[in-house]
C-alpha cells in the first residue's frame, strides 16, 4: 500500500522544481532586494492578515479599514516588482488549484454516484 504522505512530501519537493515556483521565487528575492517596493508589500500584507484575521472571528470590517486595504492595494500598483510578484503568484496559484482538483478528483467522482 502507498504512503500517501511520501507522495505528499515528493509532491512538495517536486513544486519546488517547478517553473512557476522558481520564477516566483526570483521575483520574491528581487522584489524584497528593493526597500521600498518590499516595504509596501508587507504593509499590504499585513493589512490583508487583519482582514482575514477579523473575518474569520465572524467580525465585519468597517468601512475604514477597507478603504485603508483598498488604497494599499491601490498603491501596490506603482510598484512593478510587487505587481510582478502578484502576476507570479496568479500563476503558482493557478498550478495549486490544478493540483487540488486531482486530488480531491476521488472525493468528486465518489459523490457524483
Amino acid at each position: 500500500m502507498t504512503n500517501i504522505y511520501d507522495t505528499a512530501n515528493q509532491l512538495e519537493r517536486d513544486l519546488r522544481t517547478t517553473e512557476q515556483y522558481q520564477t516566483l521565487e526570483k521575483t520574491f528575492t528581487a522584489m524584497k532586494a528593493d526597500e521600498v517596493s518590499y516595504t509596501v508589500f508587507k504593509e499590504f500584507q499585513s493589512a490583508q492578515l487583519e482582514i482575514q484575521r477579523m473575518m474569520s472571528q465572524g467580525e465585519t470590517p468597517d468601512e475604514t479599514k477597507m478603504q485603508e486595504w483598498q488604497g494599499i492595494a491601490a498603491k501596490l500598483e506603482e510598484y512593478p516588482l510587487v505587481k510582478d510578484l502578484m502576476t507570479q503568484e496568479q500563476a503558482m496559484d493557478t498550478l495549486m488549484r490544478e493540483i487540488n482538483e486531482i486530488v480531491t478528483k476521488p472525493m468528486a467522482d465518489l459523490y457524483k454516484q
